[in-house]
């Protein structure tokens, strides 16, 4: 929602973003960085399409880089701020920052993830969300 409505995300959320895409949804990364180069107003085409090379692994440095999304929000967003601002429908949910990293567990209505959850955690919070039934520690 942010790209679409403002043409800025962090580099944080473009890492994301090409995690899903490419590593999750295994899509292929030239049409994450062309629908980024279209979407964003700083865009820059040797950063945004050495970005995308790099993150998906076929550049010059083929690491494996995968987010675990869910696991990047609680690290970068505990409260789920950043999430609840882009994501409108999240902002009155009881419990916001659980809420805003699992919503299909948590919200009414919600549709379910585009891809297992469960790939999106580090172990130490799956093993926190199957031992208390929540990611947060707080409650």
């Amino acid at each position: 929602a942010e790209l679409l409505e403002t043409g800025h995300c962090s580099n944080r959320v473009r890492q994301n973003a090409a995690s899903v895409l490419t590593k999750d949804l295994t899509l292929d990364w030239r049409a994450g960085a062309e629908w980024f180069q279209f979407l964003l107003e700083d865009h820059c085409v040797a950063a945004n399409w050495g970005n995308w090379l790099y993150f998906s692994g076929v550049g010059p440095d083929p690491k494996q880089r995968h987010f675990r999304t869910a696991s990047q929000a609680m690290r970068y967003d505990p409260e789920g701020r950043y999430v609840r601002k882009w994501l409108r429908s999240l902002r009155g949910a009881e419990d916001g920052a659980e809420a805003a990293i699992r919503p299909w567990d948590l919200v009414e209505g919600w549709d379910g993830p585009i891809v297992d959850p469960k790939t999106q955690y580090t172990w130490q919070d799956l093993k926190r969300l199957e031992e208390g039934g929540r990611l947060h520690e707080d409650k």
